[in-house]
Parts: structure tokens; sequence; C-alpha cells
């Protein structure tokens, strides 16, 4: 992998996932933007929208993946089955989407975890 901006993100999700309304694929960028966010948040660490370092990537891929399905979800799209690398899922009594939003997820944010978190002290004398 090289560095990547949000937009390779973005390309990144609309490759893995079939059937994403233009809706959605319109705010692909922005969605991975919020993901991005919510990364830096949680680690502490900078990680800027372009020149996305390769540690970065899988988590804010997946990250961005889920909130994608999520979003269709909202949208009630539905399919009988849905491929995202070499994980599928075939319909079952469960939406295909929150099953593979929630597996999705679930990835990611071990993912996140391996990366680790700042905690920033600070010394007060007096």
């Amino acid at each position: 992998m090289v560095s990547m901006n949000l937009g390779s993100i973005a390309t990144r999700v609309l490759n893995r996932v079939d059937g994403i309304s233009t809706t959605i694929s319109g705010a692909l960028i922005d969605i991975a933007d919020e993901q991005r966010l919510f990364m830096e948040e949680y680690t502490g660490l900078t990680i800027g929208s372009v020149g996305i370092a390769e540690k970065y990537q899988p988590a804010l891929i997946d990250l961005t993946t889920a909130k994608t399905l999520d979003m269709m979800q909202l949208e009630g799209g539905d399919f009988s089955s849905l491929s995202l690398g070499d994980f599928s899922v075939e319909k079952g009594t469960d939406s295909n989407l929150n099953t593979a939003g929630t597996i999705v997820r679930k990835d990611a944010m071990e993912k996140l975890k391996r990366l680790g978190s700042t905690i920033r002290f600070r010394r007060v004398i007096g």
C-alpha cells in the first residue's frame, strides 16, 4: 500500500460494496472524512485527509465501509447477497447489510485498537 487520500479510501469502498446508490456514493468522501475524524478522536493522533499513512488505511477503509453499509440500510436497500472482498453474506433472517456492517465494524475497531491511543498528562505544580 502507498499513502492515500480520502478519495482513494472512497474508491476502495466503492470497489468492495456492490449496489451503493448514487446518493451515498456522492457522499463517500464526506463519510470517509467523518470516520477519519473519529479515528483521530479515538487514537489522539493526527491523521490528515491527504497522505494517509499505510498503518491507518485498513481501519479507515473498514470504518468507512461499515458506515456506508449503515447508510444503505437506512435507505432501505437490502440484497440477496453481499460480498466484501473474501467475506460474503447470503440472505438470512436478519438484514444482510446489518450483519455485514456489524462484522466489518467489529473488524475495524480491532484494527483501531491495535493502533493504540495517546494519553496526555499535564503536571500541575502548586
